[in-house]
């Protein structure tokens, strides 16, 4: 990404995205899931991450010679696939090859969230280079990067119709679209969650999503992706339940509440690797029910210590430049900033 002001919206809408990731992890891990609570997590919290990420990929520096290209696939790579294999021999040291191998094959075996999202930014890089090499009009160029983004797409589809297991095509297939939605909002659109110059109309839109969203919890089991359609009204309540968090985070008044949020959203990495193993060590085999006091204060109580030790071994890890690069994929001080020199001096000479 070409070094400007950073929207801070966008990192509050991270920070909502891993806040909702964790509630999520708590339930689910402990058997505490319910059709409505758990349902509107479960619709929202990775796509809004896509969505993100998509809208962060249009916005940086395009991807249109051989160079850039291989300037932003080396960061990408190291951004997330560093990690993606490092984690996977952090947690089985004694059979690495298999447990790469068995990954490979089924990427939520590990961090799946990091190659899914290497491997979008991937193709939309590859149809960014297809359309820079092309020698026309805007135009023409759009329609070249549409056409190959779209060709790649369809190769994914056909992955997983013809039953393709390898780097797990049905992940990409899922989060393709808010990917692109994304991507688009940020070329075309007004940005994630409406603009000034457009409050009555975005407005509209955010209670129309709200109803929408609303009533797809309550009438559907949006966890169950059995068939075509309930594939289909998962993706709707995840476009809506997502336009309304845009909606809400882009009028969220200054203060130290969208400051922590947006804080909380610079480390949304470093907090996803970590927070799942400790969701449980509070359960010693009891069963719990979300709609019960029991269940809430259990509840509470897993997220609490969840956070706390995620926090405690965040902050230790960091201390040393290598393991925030081994683990979590962030380059050393030194190489962030001849990064931004080189982006502030291809900025100027733009």
């Amino acid at each position: 990404m070409d070094i400007k002001k950073r929207d801070q919206t966008l990192d509050v809408i991270k920070g909502v995205a891993i806040l909702l990731v964790m509630v999520g992890h708590v339930l689910n891990l402990n058997h505490m899931e319910d059709p409505y609570f758990y349902d509107m997590i479960r619709a929202v919290q990775m796509p809004l991450f896509m969505v993100v990420s998509g809208y962060l990929c249009a916005m940086g520096r395009k991807a249109e010679s051989l160079a850039d290209y291989g300037r932003v696939m080396k960061r990408r790579a190291i951004s997330y696939l560093v990690p993606f294999f490092v984690w996977i021999g952090v947690l089985y040291p004694l059979e690495l090859p298999g447990a790469i191998l068995d990954t490979l094959f089924h990427l939520d075996y590990g961090l799946w969230f990091l190659m899914t999202l290497f491997l979008l930014t991937a193709m939309a890089c590859t149809a960014q280079l297809a359309a820079g090499r092309i020698k026309g009009g805007t135009v023409l160029k759009e329609l070249v990067f549409w056409g190959v983004w779209g060709a790649m797409a369809v190769f994914v589809l056909l992955e997983t119709l013809l039953g393709w297991e390898f780097l797990s095509p049905s992940l990409t297939r899922m989060y393709l679209p808010f990917y692109a939605a994304g991507y688009a909002a940020a070329a075309y659109g007004p940005g994630l969650g409406g603009g000034k110059r457009d409050s009555l109309w975005s407005s509209l839109l955010a209670v129309v999503c709200a109803v929408v969203f609303l009533a797809l919890v309550i009438c559907y089991d949006l966890v169950d992706l059995g068939s075509p359609q309930a594939f289909l009204r998962q993706t709707l309540a995840s476009f809506t339940g997502c336009y309304l968090i845009f909606w809400l985070c882009r009028r969220w008044p200054v203060g130290k509440s969208k400051g922590f949020f947006a804080w909380l959203g610079g480390y949304t990495l470093e907090i996803y690797a970590l927070h799942f193993h400790f969701a449980t060590l509070l359960n010693r085999g009891g069963a719990y029910d979300l709609y019960t006091w029991q269940g809430v204060l259990f509840a509470l109580a897993s997220f609490g210590v969840m956070c706390g030790i995620t926090a405690a071994l965040i902050w230790a890890t960091k201390k040393l430049w290598i393991l925030d690069l081994l683990l979590y994929g962030k380059s050393p001080r030194k190489e962030l900033q001849k990064e931004t020199r080189e982006g502030l001096k291809r900025n100027s000479e733009k």
